[in-house]
């Protein structure tokens, strides 16, 4: 009905506009009746839209809000073991303006935390009670559980996974360090029980590495019930070039029993490693391995041949294996008379 009368208005309008100049006519005379024609025109189309706004914001609209929850102050000695929901969705009629002017600027919708279950809906229509011609017709969701227990702080280590790649002959001289290296967390009992470590998700990936890493990591919390005491820890590494180097070391028997005596061929096996370049002087007059076959390891062996394990003794230097040779060796075992 008021697109019909908005129509009829505009046509009306248009019937006493003439573009153009009447034939026999004065060219100046009729550029300023067409002017004022063009006046009256845009005079007459506001008065339209605006009669046809007044129609149409009295109608009736339905329209959806978020409305966000406001969680009302929690006792210092407990806290919520379960998430609340940020938002809560309302379904409103009504008027045009109130109904856009609760659309820009949605109340808070107040929570009491003493109370074990409450009506989301009762909370709503109080808040819209202050907004004539409009009603509340559905409330989603109309009732949310508040439950609190005794809030405990615990404190556990941070885990953090790296992934790092380093330049040719370049590589870390100790295991990076996490400073600091624990988190306090505080939440409710039940929300604590199973954490025994704070694990941030992303992985610190870093490429074309050559000199000494120091990052900042931010620890991620994705669990509003939680509190952290801090939000950011630094990781640090030494990094060097590495050069290789190798040592000859005997074999020596472990466990051997009294009277026993073993002998191995080849007697010593020859262990290629790296060592960081600054470390390579030191270790010239230094045997950094140890190398050894357990007794139990020649008991059980049955086809003669053992393979030696290796042991890093000089533990102060960053030193990592390339190889060793031989694999295996052979052994004899005498017996003392």
């Amino acid at each position: 009905m008021a697109d019909n009368s908005y129509q009829n208005i505009k046509e009306r309008i248009l019937s006493y506009v003439k573009k153009g100049t009447k034939p026999g006519g004065d060219e100046a005379e009729n550029k300023l009746v067409t002017k004022e024609g063009a006046l009256v025109f845009v005079f007459a189309y506001l008065i339209a839209i605006s009669l046809w706004f007044a129609v149409n914001l009295n109608g009736i609209f339905n329209i959806s809000v978020n409305m966000p929850l406001e969680i009302g102050d929690i006792p210092a000695d407990l806290a919520l073991t379960d998430n609340l929901p940020e938002y809560v969705e309302v379904s409103l009629s009504g008027t045009a303006l109130p109904l856009i002017n609760l659309y820009n600027n949605p109340p808070s919708i107040p929570i009491d935390v003493e109370d074990s279950e409450v009506n989301l809906f009762n909370q709503v229509r109080q808040q819209i009670n202050s907004y004539q011609e409009v009603e509340v017709s559905k409330v989603e969701p109309i009732l949310i559980s508040v439950n609190l227990e005794q809030k405990i702080t615990k404190k556990v280590p941070i885990k953090l996974n790296w992934d790092l790649e380093f330049e040719t002959r370049f590589g870390l001289i100790s295991e990076p360090q996490i400073s600091p290296d624990s988190v306090s967390i505080t939440g409710a009992v039940s929300q604590m029980t199973a954490i025994n470590e704070w694990v941030i998700e992303d992985t610190l990936k870093l490429s074309g590495v050559k000199d000494d890493i120091a990052q900042t990591i931010p620890v991620t919390n994705n669990n509003p019930l939680l509190e952290l005491s801090l939000d950011e820890v630094s990781l640090t590494a030494n990094v060097s070039e590495f050069t290789e180097n190798e040592v000859s070391v005997y074999i020596r028997t472990r466990n051997l029993p009294r009277g026993q005596n073993i002998t191995y061929n080849p007697s010593s096996i020859v262990i290629k490693y790296d060592v960081p370049l600054e470390q390579f002087s030191e270790l010239q007059n230094e045997t950094p391995y140890a190398v050894y076959v357990p007794y139990q390891k020649i008991q059980e062996d049955e086809t003669g041949f053992v393979t030696p394990d290796i042991e890093l003794v000089a533990t102060k230097y960053a030193l990592k294996i390339r190889s060793f040779q031989p694999k295996a060796v052979a052994y004899f075992s005498v017996v003392d008379q």
